[in-house]
């Protein structure tokens, strides 16, 4: 059974029996053909003071006939003698119960005396035989509301056997709007006498939920056709969300609001909500054990289904079994490992297209909470502010992938220079560094003057100029070339970038590619007239050697010139070195400097993720244009007692342990008076995140013992004895990389809950919060599941504010829970109840409505709840009591 669903009710309408203005005409097959025709679930046949003989058995009997799904119910009109304003006869009508047979209503009724007295004053009966005999038209009969008030509590149990309908509207009315006048009083007498009210408009119904300023409870309004011809059939109803029976009309009195409409334009009509429409179970449910689902379908109602059951009865296995079809669902630390082959679920898309997900992967997005999940999200502040985030539709975006790719870049550069100025000759000479390359030029130079003579000194320097230019050309042909084939590499890359953009299907405008061939034709030129210049220079130093021979020096010319042209090849080279030095060390204090400018960077952008938290939050509480206004006050309420702003959080300790792996332990050991970590606080002076972004910008800020005064971060990292073979590099990357940052400094999403921070917080309190805060952001359309509430929530927010929020919520997204808690079940008036049960490790279930069956029938619904949830009883009566209902035995 699928439990309460909305159906067209109308509880005032005659059939071709009634005994006053009968307009049909027609037979009771195109009576109830006509019924069916209309759509018609549950029909109160009416009938005055009392009903032809089999009446109801007859209609119901010609139902069955024809297979129509109509039930019926009995419904007596009486015309009670006290007046209305306009002096007119007030209508009230009695509905019975369809345990009660035609003849078992006529033979009560026929004891009730009327108002209407014989000639000679004697009583007469409600009943057929009797008005026939003293001459009395049934439209001239009356009674005393008291009377028949007394009469039928006597004979009968309001409540359980009837229910008493009042007429505001109309003729005979009683008019319940009166502000003053003689008939106000009786008027709260009919209002207090009814149990449900006939009226059509919407007037009606607002009044009538309303306390009319008198304390009365609030009434249902049925609006009805008072058909009394066929034509009329239809043309007037009410959406009723019941079980078609007289306790299903029972259950709209005790919720009169949520379970009945007088309009086709109600959200539960015209809402398109998807919804898990069924279940096909069947099959083992862990490999290797005996646990199976009995093979069934299990239709699931498109409102709310509570799923109870004893402990091990499969209440929560049904839920996991769900949740597994759905891996692309974040999966609960402790969700038990459920593989049912033969599960199939079944989709309502919302406008009655179907889904069936049959496999072992599906991709569909809804709302599960399983058990663990609550107490694993807010556990670790770390964790739940993950999971706010994630909420509020905010994904943990890396630092902007730009600005880390330049602190990447910057600090793979400043390695680079560090092993650039550790770089080593053969006889473990820092080559790199300016005083080798100075002593290199001297040493050279002094060489050369041992060389020369006043004889050959002359030709001697001229050599050893063209040397020097034959040098520059070489090293200006080698630059050439480099930057020729780096261009070359670069637009290379560029243009198959470029050619993928143009072949993309969104391009609106062909990008042209780039055309180098200028540079390169350029640069070839350059190397060509250099090529030139060196054959022009070589030549002339040939001409030297000729020019030693010719001044008759007698010398080893080769050997001299050989020596002459290594040392100026040395001290060229030595020049050349330290002009690349230079630019080195530019671009290393430039380095310094790009770090110190990240640091900046990185601190906007914790402010910017503070800002765009509490942003989302601000968004999320705005109301929306495409919700309605009960949509809009229903996630306004949920988020009535929460606030979320961002935090910027830097863990001391963790910064500190991470640190410690990044140096020279041995420089920080534990002391008898202190540990490492307080050696590294000491030393660093990082205690806030002032002082941390003071260490990013190189301020003076580290204390050593070997200094006098403070250092900043670059002069520690040439204290090569403070780190290990590693170098400064780890240290570096641990302070300065995004992806290394935001282990212990990042912005977490903070909230306060009542006023309260989380640390302030129950479990059941935190709890609540991250229920409301999942509902708030995600309110509507696709379903709800949740695996016992109760477990992790606060119980007076259960009882406040849950059961409130479902019984608004299930309009607009279905809701599945499994609970053991009554309130959950009864007052949040489920429309559907599946018993879980297990027999010799067979799961099976079955289910109804709450208004199923009597606490008489121990397999009813009512009384499994009872039964199963504790305090089920003591829930269904303090509900009842609520409207002053008789309460259901």
């Amino acid at each position: 059974m699928i439990g309460s669903l909305w159906g067209k009710w109308d509880l005032h309408m005659h059939s071709p029996l009634t005994h006053q203005n009968n307009q049909f005409n027609v037979s009771m097959e195109e009576y109830v053909d006509k019924l069916n025709e209309q759509g018609l679930s549950l029909v109160g046949v009416t009938n005055y003071f009392f009903f032809e003989d089999n009446e109801l058995e007859i209609i119901r009997s010609k139902i069955k006939e024809k297979a129509y799904n109509i039930n019926i119910l009995g419904n007596i009109e009486f015309r009670i003698s006290q007046p209305n304003k306009d002096n007119e006869f007030i209508n009230v009508h009695c509905i019975f119960a369809e345990h009660l047979t035609t003849s078992q209503i006529n033979g009560i009724l026929s004891k009730l005396r009327l108002k209407n007295t014989t000639s000679s004053g004697g009583d007469i009966d409600c009943e057929k035989a009797s008005i026939s005999q003293h001459g009395i038209k049934v439209d001239h009969i009356f009674i005393d509301y008291e009377d028949l008030q007394v009469h039928l509590s006597k004979n009968l149990k309001r409540g359980v056997d009837y229910l008493m309908v009042a007429c505001p509207n109309g003729y005979g009315g009683f008019r319940p709007d009166l502000k003053e006048g003689r008939s106000l009083a009786i008027a709260k007498e009919i209002d207090k006498f009814g149990d449900l009210i006939f009226g059509n408009s919407e007037e009606d119904r607002t009044f009538f939920l309303s306390d009319r300023k008198s304390g009365f409870p609030p009434k249902p309004v049925f609006a009805c056709s008072d058909s009394h011809d066929i034509k009329m059939i239809g043309s007037s109803y009410s959406w009723v969300k019941a079980k078609t029976t007289f306790e299903g009309l029972r259950q709209v009195l005790i919720e009169p609001e949520e379970r009945i409409q007088i309009t086709d334009n109600f959200i539960e009509k015209i809402f398109e909500k998807p919804h898990f429409k069924s279940l096909t179970l069947k099959g083992y449910i862990f490999p290797g054990q005996p646990l199976q689902f009995k093979e069934g379908l299990l239709p699931l109602n498109p409102n709310m289904a509570a799923i109870i059951g004893g402990r091990g009865t499969g209440k929560s296995i049904l839920l996991d079994s769900i949740r597994s079809k759905f891996p692309n669902n974040p999966v609960s630390p402790g969700l038990r490992s459920v593989n049912v082959d033969g599960l199939s679920i079944t989709l309502n898309q919302g406008n009655g297209s179907t889904l069936e997900f049959n496999q072992s992967e599906n991709v569909y997005s809804y709302l599960h909470v399983s058990q663990g999940d609550i107490q694993h999200a807010t556990q670790k502040p770390d964790e739940l502010s993950n999971q706010i985030k994630l909420m509020l539709g905010l994904h943990d975006s890396a630092f902007t992938p730009i600005q880390a790719t330049r602190i990447q870049d910057s600090l793979a550069k400043y390695r680079a220079y560090i092993d650039y100025r550790n770089t080593k000759d053969n006889q473990g000479n820092y080559i790199n560094n300016e005083g080798h390359q100075q002593s290199v030029t001297k040493y050279n130079k002094d060489l050369i003057s041992t060389l020369t003579s006043p004889q050959n000194k002359e030709l001697i320097e001229k050599y050893q100029q063209n040397i020097q230019k034959i040098n520059l050309l070489n090293q200006f042909i080698t630059l050439c070339n480099q930057t020729a084939t780096s261009i070359d590499q670069a637009i290379s890359s560029l243009n198959t970038s470029l050619g993928e953009i143009n072949t993309n299907p969104l391009l609106l405008t062909h990008i042209p590619l780039i055309d180098f061939s200028p540079s390169s034709i350029a640069l070839l030129t350059n190397i060509e007239q250099a090529n030139k210049s060196l054959l022009v220079l070589t030549d002339e130093n040939v001409q030297i050697v000729e020019e030693f021979k010719k001044q008759g020096i007698n010398q080893d010319i080769a050997s001299l010139l050989t020596k002459v042209n290594e040392c100026q090849t040395q001290i060229d080279s030595a020049a050349s070195k330290l002009d690349e030095i230079k630019s080195k060390n530019i671009e290393y204090f430039e380095l310094i400097e790009n770090r110190k400018a990240f640091a900046t960077t990185y601190k906007d952008y914790l402010t910017i993720k503070e800002s765009q938290i509490i942003g989302a939050y601000t968004s999320l509480c705005e109301p929306k244009e495409t919700w309605n206004y009960e949509q809009n006050q229903l996630v306004k309420d949920i988020l009535t007692d929460i606030n979320i702003y961002g935090s910027i959080t830097f863990n001391l300790d963790l910064f500190y342990t991470g640190m410690l792996n990044c140096i020279n332990r041995g420089k920080f050991r534990e002391t008898s008076t202190q540990t490492a970590i307080e050696r590294l606080k000491q030393t660093f002076n990082v205690n806030n995140l002032e002082s941390f972004f003071r260490l990013l910008m190189n301020e003076d800020v580290i204390s050593i013992p070997e200094e006098s005064q403070l250092i900043s971060l670059e002069s520690f990292c040439w204290k090569q004895e403070y780190f290990n073979q590693s170098g400064r590099f780890e240290l570096l990357d641990y302070l300065y990389k995004p992806n290394a940052i935001q282990i212990y400094l990042h912005v977490n999403a903070e909230f306060k809950y009542k006023g309260k921070t989380v640390d302030k917080l129950s479990v059941g309190q935190r709890g609540t919060f991250y229920v409301c805060l999942k509902l708030a952001t995600d309110p509507f359309g696709s379903p709800f599941i949740f695996d016992q509430p109760e477990d992790d929530l606060d119980n007076d927010f259960i009882m406040k504010q849950l059961v409130p929020l479902f019984r608004k919520i299930k309009k607009y997204r279905q809701v599945i829970i499994v609970t053991h808690n009554a309130n959950l079940v009864v007052n949040s008036d489920a429309e559907q109840i599946i018993i879980a049960n297990n027999e010799g490790e067979i799961i099976n279930y079955y289910s109804g409505a709450v208004e199923d069956g009597s606490l008489k029938d121990k397999n009813s619904i009512r009384a499994k709840i009872c039964d199963i949830l504790e305090g089920g009883g003591y829930a269904f009566e303090q509900r009842e009591r609520k409207y002053g209902l008789a309460i259901h035995k």
